[in-house]
């Protein structure tokens, strides 16, 4: 008998063994002891959850002859027909490869005769998005009033690409990613059925590597199989899957943070002459700068990654050498990078160039960054949320004689005109004109569907810096939106729309909102200390009244 590959072997029988999905198999099994059977059902999930193992089993057991607790028994003559494919009354059909219109009038067409041997005629079309528009026309009667002796079951990845009037026809089951912990188990207990020994951080890289699907973690154990070893080792699976060590990339992190190009040369010709696969390295890059975000962000980040506790403190320790702004940076340049690496026929110049330039910029990314906080923090802003100031003279001041009458009558002059200039200030930073503008804008945004650029932007305001410059404002714990909104392209698109519906020139300035008060009070405080100099030089007295 021919090889019988292990996710073929241990395909799950009977409900209890498909793994972490207990909330559609009890619901399943329930319906199959009741007699509650529907007509037609949806499995969404990503691949390897169980979706069409548990069609299967679902097929058997809605028509075998001697379920137990909803479980097929798999003994029975009609089971061992299904599994054997004797009995032809259970069909599975390729959407992919079956989705013109014809294949769905073929079936529509078929279901008017009874099972042949079953109680019911199941259908499982897998893959059920690929079918065409006009398949789906022609499927759509049928799955809403079929006979009462078929059922459907139809299985997809993208259940976003089926039609609403395919979606109200099913009781839709969505399968969840299978945690790593879970698959560790079932790969450990498969490699001791098989007669071999596996260790732990092996089947634990088995596990990540698989992404929550079983039957990729199953395939990866096959492979570790071949070897022919009697105990398979971390480092056999980093040589069956071409992936590198966790070190290695820690490494690479480090010359990076350190600008060492010759290092990262050096390392990059490691990685190819011990014949890793470099997008597979990119992709490991990626989730390693993943980590570090959360370090970098999160308290208790070990509660999120799944990593080894010595592993946790030097992500940490690397965190304190970097920027948030410069974690996303690389995640989005090498996220570019990996997009590229698969239409490339020089995919190691290509990666040597991004993580020389991922070297270089992170100083400059940083140095520019500084800047721009420098440049807004030493602008002023206009006496917006300031309070006006009048200045009265003194009634004893009459003896002063005229010279000192002029002069405080020139400072009243001056306060006045001050006066006048803040209010007008104020009332151009605040007035309903320019918050319905702002309004404006941002639903301007967000109906053109920049929903990233509307996040940044939804609890900011706006104030008028002076003719040329505008202000957004970003209160406490906005850091972060200030920083993206800094980027260049968000600038211009903000500038453009403000420039749309003001009808003038301007340029953006991000400021944070204790900058607006800091900066009021100083230019405050300022103009009551130049005409307290100016009353002492005339030898005049005034009263500053805050009103």
């Amino acid at each position: 008998m021919s090889y019988l590959a292990l996710y073929r072997k241990w395909r799950p029988m009977v409900f209890k063994d498909v793994v972490e999905q207990e909330h559609v198999i009890k619901t399943l099994s329930n319906s199959v002891m009741t007699g509650r059977v529907a007509h037609a059902y949806l499995f969404c999930g990503t691949r390897g959850t169980g979706k069409t193992t548990t069609a299967k089993i679902f097929s058997r057991a809605v028509n075998c002859l001697d379920p137990v607790d909803g479980d097929p028994c798999n003994q029975c003559e009609i089971c061992k027909g299904i599994l054997n494919g004797s009995i032809l009354d259970v069909i599975e059909i390729d959407a992919a490869s079956n989705n013109s219109v014809d294949n769905v009038r073929d079936i529509r067409d078929e279901v008017v005769y009874t099972p042949s041997k079953a109680k019911y005629r199941v259908y499982i079309i897998d893959e059920v998005h690929m079918l065409s528009t006009g398949a789906f026309n022609a499927l759509l009667k049928t799955l809403e009033e079929p006979p009462s002796h078929v059922i459907f079951i139809l299985a997809t990845t993208e259940p976003h690409k089926l039609p609403a009037t395919i979606l109200s026809r099913c009781q839709r089951f969505d399968f969840r990613r299978i945690p790593v912990d879970s698959i560790t188990k079932r790969v450990e207990y498969i490699a001791k059925e098989s007669g071999v020994k596996i260790q732990r951080e092996a089947s634990t890289l088995i596990a990540k590597l698989s992404d929550g699907a079983l039957r990729d973690a199953i395939s990866i154990l096959d492979q570790c199989i071949s070897l022919g070893k009697e105990e398979l080792t971390y480092e056999d699976v980093l040589k069956i899957t071409g992936i590198v060590k966790d070190t290695f990339v820690f490494e690479m992190v480090e010359y990076i943070i350190n600008k060492q190009v010759e290092g990262i040369l050096n390392h990059i010709d490691k990685l190819i002459m011990d014949g890793k696969s470099i997008n597979q390295f990119v992709s490991d890059l990626i989730f390693y700068y993943r980590n570090l975000l959360i370090c970098s962000t999160t308290k208790n980040p070990e509660e999120i990654i799944d990593v080894s506790e010595d592993a946790i403190k030097k992500m940490k320790k690397q965190c304190e050498k970097m920027e948030t702004f410069e974690l996303v940076t690389a995640i989005k340049e090498l996220s570019s990078l990996e997009a590229a690496l698969k239409w490339s026929t020089h995919p190691r110049i290509l990666l040597e160039t991004a993580l020389i330039k991922l070297s270089e910029d992170s100083l400059n990314l940083k140095d520019s960054f500084i800047e721009d906080r420098v440049k807004s923090l030493e602008k002023k802003l206009s006496h917006l949320l300031s309070k006006g100031i009048s200045i009265k003279e003194d009634s004893n001041s009459e003896k002063k004689g005229k010279k000192a009458k002029e002069t405080s009558k020139s400072i009243d002059n001056t306060s006045k005109n001050a006066d006048e200039k803040v209010s007008s200030n104020k009332k151009t930073a605040g007035s309903m004109k320019g918050l319905k503008v702002w309004e404006d804008i941002l639903k301007d945004i967000k109906d053109s569907g920049r929903m990233a650029l509307y996040t940044y932007l939804m609890d900011t305001k706006i104030v008028e810096i002076d003719d040329k410059f505008i202000g957004v404002v970003f209160g406490e714990g906005q850091s972060f939106a200030k920083m993206c909104l800094m980027k260049p392209e968000n600038i211009e698109i903000l500038e453009t729309r403000l420039c749309e519906c003001l009808g003038k020139e301007v340029r953006i300035k991000c400021i944070d909102e204790e900058e607006v008060v800091d900066n009021a009070q100083e230019e405050k405080d300022e103009l009551i200390e130049k005409a307290q100099y100016i009353a002492k030089k005339c030898d005049a007295s005034l009263n500053i009244i805050d009103e």
